[in-house]
C-alpha cells in the first residue's frame, strides 16, 4: 500500500522542549498518528480497522489504546444495544 507523507510543522523551541524530555522525530510522528487516529474514530471519520492502520497498531493493541484515553469502542444506546441482544439469541 502507498503512503502519503504529511508534515507536522513545530516550533524549534517547542521542539528543543520536547527533546529534552526525550521526544525525537519519530516519536513525535508516532504520538500524533495515534492521537489523530483515536480522535478520527472518536468523531465516527474513521472505522475502528482505519483508525488502528493509520496508528500503526494491531486492532487489538489500538483498542488498548482507546481504553487508556477512556474512549470506548462501542456505543451503543439502549435501542441499538437491545436489537444487538436480540440478534445474538437469534443465531
Amino acid at each position: 500500500m502507498s503512503k502519503i507523507e504529511a508534515i507536522l510543522e513545530i516550533p524549534e523551541d517547542t521542539y528543543l522542549t520536547l527533546s529534552c524530555s526525550g521526544y525525537d522525530k519519530e516519536r513525535i510522528s508516532k504520538e500524533a498518528k495515534r492521537l489523530l487516529s483515536a480522535h478520527l474514530f472518536k468523531n465516527s471519520v474513521l472505522s475502528l480497522g482505519k483508525a488502528s492502520e493509520l496508528a500503526g497498531l494491531s486492532l487489538s493493541a489500538f483498542i488498548d489504546f482507546l481504553n487508556e484515553l477512556g474512549l470506548t469502542v462501542i456505543d451503543y444506546d439502549e435501542d441499538e444495544l437491545q436489537a444487538e441482544f436480540a440478534t445474538a439469541r437469534e443465531i
